[in-house]
């Protein structure tokens, strides 16, 4: 269209001038006379002019010049000022033919390779979070609730910081429905003014007098459970589970109002953490070990495996639905300083003595070194390997044995390469 435009505008400027082009040729013959006519004098013969359609020639008449008749003649042709023009035709362009376009894929992430023993997990650690998580997923989703009976009891000018614990107690037991649970579940939430409220409650639900006195020992955890998880009204954030020999558990939780924004206290890991604990408890009801293990698991039981297994189950079992938001929270363990050498962490998994890790437990490494050992065996062995391990040891076997029997491999032959992989992964920049 745009060539079209220009040249008509191009015309358009040309055409004023056509007309004095004209005159000037029908001009080009001398004129003789301003309007001649038959008669008239002319000046020279042979003469012609053109006037009101006709053509005078000037010739003697006698002794005179004069115009003659005149010869009609047809009038020029007058200019279109205004023409008309016709584009010309575009010719069609010849496309060239292209192929059709290849779909690309969509991109899907890929599976890392399954461990099948320790050392494909020191070869290749990055797969140990997706199959741990992965193994638990499918556990939870295709298990039902193994306890009946629950009631979430709240001291009377108390609150409690997750509004619906039962999401989280729901999940954990259905990650260990293999195994023994409380036949009662009751969860306790109290504030440090209602100490005594809490501990009496306690007491009164427990009804297993003999077993508390072993619970309420020197040696063990004293005589006020309510007050060793809630010393002061700021630090008033714990939480302790026990087991009584009917199988009946009970978790106290402290309530510090100015904590809602902690997430692991309001989002279920707290209180998966603290139902893995229960399960645990579980495996010494009517056990050999009953007495003893009921009042300290860890009499019996690795300390990294009760606190690491328990962290293990509290966060796979809050966040089973998103392996991203997993990925997140087990950095909290994964990634805990201070970072030791592998001799340290082959110390510090099988000591001499369990009384080694006395000192051991206010420092954070139960918990963080327990849950990357846990998790490994997950990835291995389903979230049923940690569980298995405290039911064959309630039963009176040592860790070497239960873990063999689980792993096909000697414990101590496993030590120096869970040593080496967690020094290696706790060395990287994260």
């Amino acid at each position: 269209m745009r060539r079209y435009d220009e040249e008509t505008i191009t015309l358009n400027k040309r055409i004023p001038f056509a007309v004095p082009i004209i005159l000037l040729l029908s001009l080009a013959t001398p004129v003789q006379a301003a309007t001649p006519k038959a008669g008239a004098k002319c000046t020279k013969a042979g003469a012609t002019s053109i006037s009101v359609g006709k053509k005078f020639t000037c010739i003697k008449s006698g002794s005179k010049l004069v115009w003659n008749k005149g010869v009609a003649v047809k009038a020029a042709p007058k200019p279109n000022l205004n023409p008309v023009l016709k584009p010309e035709p575009t010719p069609t362009p010849t496309q060239t033919p292209t192929a059709a376009p290849v779909p690309t894929p969509t991109p899907t992430l890929s599976t890392p390779p399954e461990p099948k023993n320790f050392t494909d997990i020191e070869q290749n650690y990055e797969s140990v979070a997706y199959w741990a998580w992965k193994k638990s997923k499918d556990k939870i989703e295709s298990s039902q609730r193994t306890f009946k009976e629950f009631e979430n009891i709240i001291a009377p000018n108390s609150g409690i910081l997750n509004k619906n614990p039962i999401i989280a107690y729901d999940a954990t037991s259905r990650l260990f429905s293999n195994f023994a649970q409380p036949t009662k579940f009751y969860s306790i939430s109290y504030a440090f003014e209602e100490v005594k409220w809490a501990q009496s409650k306690f007491e009164e639900l427990f009804a297993d007098p003999t077993l508390l006195r072993e619970i309420q020992s020197p040696n063990r955890g004293g005589p006020n459970q309510a007050l060793g998880i809630c010393p002061s009204p700021e630090r008033c954030h714990s939480s302790s589970p026990n087991t009584n020999r009917k199988g009946e558990s009970i978790i106290l939780v402290g309530y510090t109002p100015t904590r809602i924004n902690y997430l692991g206290e309001t989002n279920g890991d707290l209180q998966s953490h603290e139902y893995t604990h229960v399960v645990q408890q579980s495996q010494f009801v009517g056990s050999p070990r009953e007495i003893s293990g009921l009042a300290s698991l860890k009499q019996f039981v690795p300390w990294w495996l009760v606190e690491g297994g328990a962290d293990f189950g509290g966060i796979v079992s809050t966040h089973y639905g998103s392996f991203s938001e997993y990925s997140q929270v087990r950095l909290r363990d994964v990634n805990a300083i201070p970072r030791k050498d592998a001799d340290w962490y082959a110390n510090f998994i099988n000591p001499a003595s369990n009384q080694e890790w006395i000192p051991l437990g206010p420092t954070g490494e139960i918990y963080t070194v327990g849950f990357v050992i846990t998790e490994m065996f997950t990835a291995l062995k389903g979230p049923e390997a940690q569980m298995e391990i405290v039911r064959q040891i309630a039963q009176g076997k040592s860790m070497d044995e239960a873990f063999e029997s689980i792993f096909g491999t000697p414990w101590k032959t496993a030590v120096p390469i869970i040593a080496r992989t967690i020094a290696k992964e706790r060395a990287k920049n994260r």
